[in-house]
């Protein structure tokens, strides 16, 4: 927060050390690795995109600065590529390789399959780990303090502030204690932890963990008292902390990636997954990685919901003090401290009134917004910006001040660890405020696209304030392309059609990058079909098309094999499915939003039994999904997936692109487009004796200029158009 920048130890020695190169040996060492691939794995077939894709990785990750982009459809075999490459380097330069994905679903196939088996196959020995955030992981102390005070009294009840310096300063953060069956869900996760039945991995609890049950039974970084915590030796987050740091390889998603190379991780001065100088990084389904940047700069600010929070700390300020023993924490004395969060409060309450002026919901808008046109907000709103972005700013300031003082005072007891970790989650609301009016304050620089900044309204009546980067570009610069030793990006979708130029500038590419967009390993004309029909509605006839979509999937689907049909909204995918003859929607497996793995497992079971299924399914249906043979011998895409134009970033990005006389359509909306169009029709071939269809309900793609853009960039099935 406005500090000078300094160079760590780790990077600066890493500057001194001589540049990193191709070494004989190191080809040396991926020869023999891909050989003893070979010879130990059954069914391995060679694929000369492999052989291509190896020798990148090879080139990308042996050489400090070095980057790789990889384009490779299904078959290639991405992740033996990469670790044939990556693990021989890794192991021979002492550095570590961090595999990095946008799914939990590859993560998990990562660590509990492909993994094992390249090493197992190859020989080779290499420690490996599986890098989650801190709210994956029960916090004992919490779920213990919560399991003691069943009256619901003490942590998270009502108790009254400040009785003693042990008080329940967190009760006044959190919006409603506990129902009874989420506290005895939390005493039953407890006891499966300490029976060792359980590891404290939220993501295999034995027990439902509502959300308000999570937020209890974790704790952020910030609310972390670390080794003095009383509850230190049987934390699963130190533990897996510990196993991460000893770890080879490891494992891990975008937005963890993203967060540790932007804040590092303070528990014993150890970076959490790697120094960047020391990590060899592969960015496994990349095309995720420029959307999971943007969210890591965006902020958001409830202002009603800020204004009571921060009303309450006046007791959680008092009670530092207290413990602390000190008349001035920072530079304020109590009184100041408790005027400047009361200042706080009732300038996010008086903000409502400045954004009333310029903008009121209409009662009957779905989802109400306002945006500043082209990033800029009103000039009248400017000066209490301004000074309540200062106060913020204060108030962050004295938390950041207060918990370090709290952390290394002497005193040793449940009053310090409590006290330490209320003002962690203060420190944690404080600094949400602080990312938003810092992002409201700002100057957009010229030459770069503006920051997005909008206002909505909650159905329970709250104005929320947004901010949110327009492009990756500037944040991929500094966290992946300047700092990390060097870096792999793979996906079956980076490109339009073999063109990287969209992707270089959506995710500020260096020019030295080497890019291949990689051709499939199987004969796709002859294995599948593209099929454009003439459909006699378009998408935006809101009653029109899911009549139509019901009506040609009666008629042409082939009821009594496996098929996917897949949806831009959920509203249609039900409307489709309603309209369906009852034989027929009874055949039908449609995503929900609770168990995708269990909606699937009925669809191959049914199609197993002969008795034919369709899954109807999203977005994350439509990638990642692996389905072949009779699975899945025909993809329907409902329409052509276009980002939906009202969406703040998009539009914000969009004016700045026509400001500057370029076309925002061809440049935002069509590439978007094609790469989500690529995924979906990727469910369909997934092994080279797979066959089938994919179908496009969307004449668009025949009557539009765009069109042909997109048709010709798509995977080179046999075309029947029209």
């Amino acid at each position: 927060m406005g500090e000078p920048e300094t160079t760590p130890p780790a990077a600066a020695a890493a500057a001194d050390a001589p540049p990193r190169v191709l070494t004989d040996a190191l080809k040396a060492d991926i020869r023999d690795a891909y050989a003893k691939l070979q010879a130990n794995t059954p069914g391995f077939s060679t694929r000369r995109s492999q052989s291509q894709m190896i020798a990148l990785v090879s080139r990308a990750l042996a050489t400090s600065g070095g980057i790789g982009i990889a384009e490779a459809p299904t078959g290639v075999g991405k992740s033996l590529a990469y670790m044939t490459a990556g693990v021989p380097i890794a192991l021979a330069t002492k550095k570590k390789l961090v595999i990095s994905t946008g799914t939990v679903a590859l993560q998990s196939q990562l660590v509990e399959r492909d993994i094992p088996a390249f090493l197992k196959a190859t020989g080779i020995e290499a420690t490996v780990a599986l890098a989650k955030g801190r709210t994956r992981y029960l916090c004992t102390r919490n779920a213990a303090e919560l399991h003691g005070e069943s009256s619901q009294t003490g942590m998270f009840g009502d108790a009254p502030l400040g009785a003693d310096e042990g008080g329940d300063y967190e009760a006044q953060l959190y919006d409603r204690p506990l129902a009874p069956h989420e506290a005895d869900a939390a005493r039953r996760l407890l006891e499966a932890h300490a029976d060792r039945l359980w590891d404290g991995d939220l993501d295999t609890a034995p027990e439902p963990v509502s959300p308000a049950l999570r937020s209890r039974i974790t704790t952020p970084a910030s609310s972390c008292a670390g080794r003095r915590c009383s509850f230190a030796q049987q934390c699963p987050v130190l533990k897996s902390r510990n196993t991460v740091r000893e770890a080879q390889i490891i494992v891990t998603n975008h937005a963890l990636l993203l967060s540790s190379l932007s804040l590092g991780d303070a528990e014993n001065s150890q970076p959490l997954l790697a120094a960047p100088a020391d990590m060899l990084l592969v960015l496994d389904e990349g095309h995720h990685i420029a959307s999971v940047a943007i969210d890591q700069g965006a902020a958001r600010l409830p202002l009603g919901d800020m204004a009571r929070r921060v009303s309450r700390l006046q007791i959680l300020i008092a009670g530092a003090y207290r413990l602390a023993d000190k008349d001035k924490i920072g530079t304020l004395l109590p009184n100041e401290a408790i005027e400047l969060a009361t200042r706080v409060a009732k300038a996010l309450k008086a903000f409502r009134l400045e954004i009333d002026a310029v903008w009121r919901p209409e009662p009957d808008d779905r989802d109400p917004m306002w945006r500043a046109v082209n990033g800029r907000l009103p000039d009248a709103w400017l000066p209490a910006i301004e000074e309540i972005g200062e106060d913020t700013r204060a108030l962050f300031n004295w938390i950041h001040a207060a918990q370090s003082l709290v952390a290394r005072s002497k005193q040793d007891d449940p009053a310090r660890e409590r006290l330490q970790r209320s003002l962690g989650m203060a420190l944690e609301m404080v600094e949400q405020q602080h990312a938003l009016w810092s992002g409201w304050r700002r100057e957009d620089r010229d030459g770069q696209p503006p920051f997005a900044r909008w206002v909505t309204a909650t159905r329970d009546g709250d104005l929320v304030c947004h901010c949110s980067p327009v492009s990756a570009a500037q944040v991929l610069r500094q966290l992946l392309w300047k700092d990390v030793d060097s870096v792999v990006m793979t996906s079956a979708t980076l490109t339009g059609g073999g063109n990287f130029q969209s992707f270089a500038i959506d995710t500020g590419l260096p020019d030295h990058a080497e890019m291949a967009s990689l051709p499939s390993p199987f004969d796709l004309r002859k294995q599948a079909q593209l099929i454009v029909p003439n459909f006699p509605v378009t998408p935006d006839d809101r009653e029109g098309h899911p009549k139509a979509i019901a009506e040609y999937l009666v008629r042409e689907l082939d009821w009594k094999k496996g098929s996917m049909v897949l949806f831009t909204s959920r509203w249609k995918m039900e409307k489709v499915a309603e309209l369906l003859p009852a034989s027929r929607r009874a055949q039908v497996q449609m995503q929900t939003s609770t168990n995708k793995s269990q909606v699937v497992a009925e669809h191959l079971k049914r199609v197993a039994a002969k008795d034919g299924s369709v899954l109807f399914g999203l977005n994350s249906f439509g990638e990642g999904l692996d389905l072949p043979g009779e699975a899945c011998t025909t993809v329907v895409i409902t329409q052509v997936p276009f980002a939906v134009p009202t969406d703040p970033q998009t539009s914000t990005l969009s004016e700045w692109l026509e400001g500057r006389g370029l076309n925002a359509f061809n440049l935002i909306a069509v590439p978007h487009a094609l790469r989500t169009l690529t995924q979906f029709a990727g469910r369909l071939i997934r092994t080279s004796s797979d066959t089938g269809r994919v179908i496009i309900l969307d004449s668009r793609l025949i009557s539009r200029r765009y069109g042909k853009t997109i048709l010709d960039a798509l995977p080179p099935f046999e075309r029947v158009i029209g």
